[in-house]
């Protein structure tokens, strides 16, 4: 998939993409006010939107909660374009995003694999194969869902 565009896109645009993409991924985002929650973050952060043609079919947004290290607030791809390299050119489009601010360190949340459910899986995998590891474990919304923070070192020296 050559002919995907990555562009950075303006916090009103990110909310409709995020709201858009959201709704084709019940499997992960199945939690209606945790998504307004996501689409309403989108104002106060940093996106990039994955194009093909006129269509978003990605977005990965990022929030810079100290001034080395940045965290993934949101990424999401349409599941047609699932296992196309769009997650990684996203991912890549933020890594030097975030290299040009002088990051060492990106961060992010999600599901543990120890809960084994099939779609998060896939998302740690995704994140483990890009270079993330796990930091810790811990139950942020509620004792039944254990997330795992995961760390990507950024190499600052090219």
């Amino acid at each position: 998939m050559n002919d995907i565009d990555i562009k950075k896109c303006n916090p009103n645009l990110a909310m409709k993409i995020c709201r858009q993409i959201t709704a084709t991924l019940p499997e992960w985002f199945g939690i209606p006010e945790a998504n307004e929650r996501y689409a309403q973050g989108m104002l106060d952060r940093v996106s990039f939107a994955a194009c093909l043609g006129n269509d978003y079919i990605g977005m990965i947004t990022l929030e810079f909660p100290y001034p080395n290290n940045a965290n993934i607030y949101w990424l999401a791809v349409e599941k047609a374009y699932h296992r196309k390299n769009v997650g990684k050119k996203l991912l890549q489009t933020a890594e030097n995003y975030c290299l040009e601010r002088g990051c060492s360190s990106l961060t992010v949340e999600t599901l543990s694999q120890k809960q084994n459910d099939k779609n998060y899986l896939k998302t740690y995998y995704f994140y483990e194969e890009a270079g993330f590891k796990p930091l810790f474990e811990m139950h942020t919304y509620d004792p039944n869902h254990l997330m795992v923070y995961m760390q990507k070192t950024l190499n600052l020296n090219g």
